[in-house]
């Protein structure tokens, strides 16, 4: 896999003892894909580093170990229980498919939003950061979240507590790549639908792509 053209292109690595990436098809016994959803990867990048007007998109991710599923059972106390259970307060045995002894890098790029305008950093800084970034071109916006990405990963530095999927299943590792991490180059496999997005413009609009490859060991998010 060649590195991307991109003067911003930015990684991560994440592993942990388990993590769950939920197929919306499985129902109320769900199964984890097994790889992180683009939308998954997106919110790893966010825990590090944000600004309002750039962003990470996730391009590609590397699968590092052998894929390894096990049964999974938790009481249950969310929102999808049934009218009378929650008014009540009682859980229920909720029993998953989920993957054990994960590790993968995820790779994106910075972007500046469209609707990025000269001046509009300055005015409005960054979410959660005292900077300020320089108005002017869309590269100004990227560069200082680049920047911003890089020093916080190495610092250990996030907004939120990352996760692989759950919020519960919180990783073991989670920083820069690792020098001698490597892609699981035998595992080749197709998912014939793939999560991409849940939401679009703030509005709940799920999204799909179809007929994902993963090529050994790596899987492109585009």
């Amino acid at each position: 896999m060649s590195a991307m053209q991109s003067p911003y292109a930015v990684a991560l690595e994440i592993a942990g003892p388990a993590a769950m990436f939920t197929r919306p098809d499985t129902g109320a016994t769900p199964i984890s894909y097994p790889v992180p959803t683009f939308s998954a990867a997106k919110g790893m990048f966010e825990a590090v580093a944000r600004l309002r007007s750039a962003y990470i998109q996730p391009r590609w991710v590397r699968i590092c170990r052998p894929i390894r599923y096990e049964r999974y059972v938790t009481n249950y106390g969310g929102p999808l229980r049934k009218p009378s259970q929650i008014k009540d307060d009682n859980k229920y045995q909720l029993n998953a498919t989920i993957l054990v002894d994960v590790c993968y890098q995820i790779f994106g790029e910075v972007r500046a939003k469209r609707r990025t305008r000269a001046g509009a950093g300055r005015r409005r800084g960054l979410a959660g950061h005292p900077r300020k970034v320089p108005s002017g071109t869309r590269q100004d916006h990227e560069k200082v979240l680049f920047g911003l990405f890089k020093e916080r990963l190495e610092r250990g530095q996030t907004f939120y507590t990352p996760c692989l999927g759950w919020k519960e299943f919180i990783p073991a590792y989670f920083g820069p790549i690792r020098e001698g991490t490597v892609p699981e180059v035998s595992i080749t496999l197709v998912i014939p639908s793939l999560l991409h997005s849940m939401w679009e413009h703030r509005q709940l609009r799920p999204t799909f792509r179809q007929n994902v490859e993963i090529r050994n060991g790596v899987l492109r998010y585009e």
